[in-house]
């Protein structure tokens, strides 16, 4: 079973997210902050990261670093209110394999 991972502290976003991906052979896994998505990747499994760069206890690029290195297999996108080039350029050099800006 496929398994998705949303780490978004907007309770909003984050349960429209979880609503708009859910499928029968999909699992969805909901985080609001680091430690939270830290934990559920420890029990293994995620096939996919959709991430936030601002959360409440520090820069979601942190998590993608921490990725990027243990899982490389794991592919990561970037979904954030941080909407300059610079902020894309940036998330996309550090390994994101995609980076979508909030509206």
């Amino acid at each position: 079973m496929e398994q998705l991972l949303i780490v978004e502290d907007d309770i909003g976003l984050n349960q429209g997210l979880c609503k708009a991906l859910k499928v029968d052979d999909r699992k969805i896994i909901s985080c609001q902050d680091l430690k939270t998505a830290k934990e559920q990747l420890l029990c293994g499994g995620v096939s996919l990261i959709l991430l936030d760069i601002n959360l409440p206890d520090g820069s979601g690029l942190e998590l993608l670093r921490e990725v990027k290195e243990n899982m490389p297999g794991v592919p990561v996108i970037l979904l954030t209110a941080n909407d300059t080039d610079l902020d894309i350029v940036d998330g996309l050099e550090r390994g994101a394999d995609d980076y979508i800006t909030k509206p």
